[in-house]
């Protein structure tokens, strides 16, 4: 099985993970009685560190079945989903988390994303959207294990066209390792994207600088990134 630590993002490095989920916990002042829905749960983390805090009813949805399964086996409830399209009930969640994804989802995506996130939460809902770039950052490289674990990833993600384009890459000998470039799919000035939340039925409540940890592991601000604490409309 793969090192489920990869799943989060940030490579192995487990202090940082720790640090960015812990603080989510703390911003919504979850509770054991919190219904708790994570979109794009990484390697668990944080329904792991819920579960510590006495909540036992955690989801966590994942955008690879991979990851999802892997951990399922750690006796995690995650499944498979996309964030436009959430397999759960309308009002089924007191927190809804979804830190660090929605950069990678189309844009015209976005706005289904945000209702789904509405559509789940009850009425009062705390919700959280963190590390969403305000302005576009440089491209990222993303490494995978072997070229068959690059191409189920791309044939998943990026559709049939890009999986055959990759493969012809790889059998002309232009694609030299299993890493790809990828540009980030979203990003938004804060205003913008306080609007785009009230049209989706969510309020900000408050926003700031996305806050992770410098290289002597001391707490710093992201100078791109930003995180929202929203709520679900009452009326």
């Amino acid at each position: 099985m793969r090192d489920i630590r990869k799943f989060s993002g940030r490579g192995k490095n487990q202090t940082l993970t720790e640090f960015i989920n812990d603080r989510i916990l703390k911003e919504l002042a979850i509770e054991p009685g919190d219904r708790l829905v994570d979109i794009g749960c990484g390697d668990g983390t944080l329904l792991r560190l819920a579960m510590l805090r006495g909540v036992s009813n955690v989801v966590g949805l994942s955008g690879s079945e991979e990851e999802a399964a892997s951990l399922r086996t750690l006796g995690l409830r995650v499944s498979q989903a996309y964030t436009h399209s959430l397999p759960l009930p309308n009002n089924c969640a007191s927190m809804v988390v979804c830190n660090g994804v929605l950069h990678i989802v189309s844009p015209d995506k976005v706005p289904a994303s945000l209702r789904e996130i509405a559509r789940i939460s009850e009425k009062g809902a705390r919700i959280w959207i963190g590390e969403l770039p305000r302005f576009r950052e440089p491209t990222s490289v993303r490494e995978f294990a072997s070229y068959s674990a690059m191409l189920w990833w791309l044939l998943r993600n990026r559709g049939v066209r890009t999986f055959l384009g990759m493969c012809r890459r790889i059998l002309s000998g232009k694609q030299q390792a299993p890493t790809l470039r990828t540009a980030q799919s979203f990003w938004s000035a804060p205003e913008s994207f306080v609007t785009m939340a009230s049209e989706a039925g969510l309020t900000v409540e408050r926003h700031f600088p996305h806050q992770t940890l410098d290289g002597g592991h001391q707490p710093s601000l992201s100078s791109t990134r930003h995180d929202y604490v929203l709520r679900a409309r009452t009326t």
